[in-house]
């Protein structure tokens, strides 16, 4: 993502995207950017998840991943040989 922090002539802040060449954010405060890009993210990381679960009910564990998914036996198994708690 090609974002750029500018500083306006009011000292205010804007966010241009080189994507769109355009900007994105104008007028901020450092705390509303801080706060723009923490939902940016948020909902970065929940529409990635969503994909992965589409993925996983349409088209089976074992394409969601690059390589072969673990069984669920077998990732319990792996998880307990390295100290972690099932319950």
């Amino acid at each position: 993502m090609g974002h750029q922090i500018i500083k306006q002539p009011d000292g205010r802040l804007a966010v241009f995207s080189s994507v769109v060449d355009a900007f994105v954010v104008m007028d901020a405060t450092p705390e509303e950017l801080v706060e723009w890009y923490a939902q940016e993210a948020a909902q970065d990381a929940r529409d990635r998840t969503q994909r992965l679960l589409d993925k996983l009910h349409s088209e089976g564990a074992q394409f969601v991943y690059g390589r072969r998914a673990l069984t669920w036996e077998e990732a319990s198994r792996m998880s307990e040989e390295h100290g972690g708690d099932l319950h």
